[in-house]
């Protein structure tokens, strides 16, 4: 069956198939997973995909976790919205965002799925990401599930920065996606816009953040400052998201990321006291892409603390390292 699929999804992506003709179901809907508890709301995190989109033998097991994903939600579990933190290509190559699109469309009709760019998601042909404009992530992101949920948006048009609405057991906690190495002009954007509405709580989606072992990045460490510092338009590294966007804006929940290692988390104290969890999630550096992996972020009715556990689609399974199982205060 996985070779079967394998070579379907060679004759979509060699044909030339653009986005927006594929269909919106998964034909071979059939399997129930009761890991997710009925009185739970539920975000699914994805980390980087890189892998899975450029290597064809890896494509099953996105497939898979996609349709892991359609199912959950086919079968009445309330997944909120899924975030990606990512590297949804290694090159800013058409047939890689093709291979995304096959199995994200099905899951977008269903419910938002909102994915922050990477450094690998610029440039032409693998080139530099000094031109923000290069990259592609607008054309293949932009689900009508996100769009008519953005309550703002840096470029009109543009997916890169949006603030998107959602809602977890009935509190506000909004999504702001931001570009790879935020221009510094995006991070007061974002900035205002949080501030004005003190009444909503927001995640931070951004790709990088934290190293392989929850430290924050140092901006002059980063890739962005790599990448970016020398090019025609600002940037941020990690230090200045966290001094100029994070720590003086208490509604802020949490910061979600990708870029390095598999899974860490750190709790720093912002301004006001209130220890921001900032959580890292990537695939890359897995078996066959990613091997079926996801974080689940379980939001019991009557708690005000998150559940993060690291799951496998494909196995059924839990993580067995209690490391990539946590908790974080949503409410607040």
């Amino acid at each position: 069956m996985k070779y079967i699929k394998v070579i379907l999804m060679l004759v979509i992506v060699f044909t030339g198939i653009s986005c927006g003709n594929y269909s919106d179901d998964f034909p071979d809907f059939t399997s129930e997973d009761t890991v997710l508890k009925d009185g739970s709301e539920y975000i699914v995190v994805l980390g980087d995909i890189q892998e899975y989109t450029d290597n064809e033998y890896y494509y099953p097991y996105f497939e898979d976790t996609m349709e892991w994903i359609y199912n959950q939600i086919s079968l009445g579990k309330n997944i909120k919205c899924v975030l990606q933190t990512g590297d949804i290509t290694w090159a800013n190559q058409h047939y890689q965002y093709d291979v995304f699109y096959r199995y994200t469309y099905p899951v977008s009709l269903k419910v938002p799925y909102i994915a922050c760019p990477g450094n690998h998601d610029y440039g032409y042909n693998g080139g530099s990401a000094k031109d923000r404009n290069s990259t592609h992530f607008s054309q293949y992101t932009s689900f009508d599930n996100v769009n008519q949920l953005v309550v703002d948006r840096y470029e009109e048009g543009r997916m890169e920065n949006i603030i998107v609405k959602n809602e977890i057991n009935g509190v506000r906690i909004d999504i702001v996606s931001l570009e790879y190495g935020a221009r510094t002009e995006v991070v007061e954007w974002a900035r205002q816009h949080i501030q004005n509405n003190p009444e909503i709580h927001y995640i931070i989606l951004t790709h990088e953040f934290l190293t392989s072992k929850g430290r924050i990045i140092q901006d002059q460490e980063s890739y962005a400052y790599i990448d970016l510092a020398r090019g025609e338009s600002t940037y941020s590294g990690p230090v200045y998201i966290w001094n100029n966007l994070i720590k003086d804006n208490n509604n802020i929940v949490c910061v979600l990321c990708g870029h390095n290692g598999f899974s860490a988390q750190r709790f720093t104290k912002n301004s006001f006291g209130r220890e921001v969890p900032q959580i890292l999630f990537n695939l890359q550096y897995q078996d066959h892409g990613g091997d079926g992996w996801v974080q689940l972020w379980e939001f019991p009715k009557d708690s005000d603390f998150a559940n993060v556990n690291t799951y496998n689609t494909i196995t059924r399974e839990y993580h067995p390292d209690s490391n990539h199982s946590f908790k974080f205060k949503y409410k607040i």
